[in-house]
């Protein structure tokens, strides 16, 4: 996650996916091939993917639907985190890990998923836009 953070933030590449994520329009109007940028990141996309189910995999059983609750729980980990905001993914990523295992530690290894989505509702009450929102942009 480091490694694509200063990716995005310090290469002409990570500006240019960075400025197709904010206006595509825009990106295109000032040089950027926004087709060859959009094949990349859905390229750097995949590849993190496979990276980390073939890390998952030997872990746990494979089947068709093995990835449902990984999904849901990185959109709860996005949502934590703020939307758009690497850093916050991160943090996101070990606030949900350590609610959940002091909630299997301390409650039951039963409920340690229903914890994930408990913690989603309180972030989405306390702070809607999450930890590191970037605030509105028009």
């Amino acid at each position: 996650m480091i490694l694509l953070t200063i990716f995005l933030r310090k290469t002409f590449i990570g500006a240019s996916i960075i400025a197709m994520a904010q206006n595509r329009e825009g990106a295109s109007l000032v040089g950027i091939n926004t087709n060859r940028v959009t094949m990349l990141t859905f390229f750097i996309a995949g590849a993190l993917a496979a990276i980390g189910s073939s890390l998952t995999a030997p872990i746990n059983l494979v089947f068709p639907s093995m990835g449902h609750l990984v999904i849901l729980k990185a959109f709860v980990i996005i949502i934590i985190g703020g939307m758009g905001s690497v850093p916050g993914a991160i943090l996101g990523g070990y606030i949900l890990g350590f609610t959940e295992s002091i909630g299997a530690t301390y409650i039951s290894n039963d409920y340690k998923d229903l914890i994930a989505f408990i913690l989603l509702v309180i972030i989405l009450t306390v702070k809607p836009q999450g930890i590191f929102s970037r605030g509105e942009q028009s």
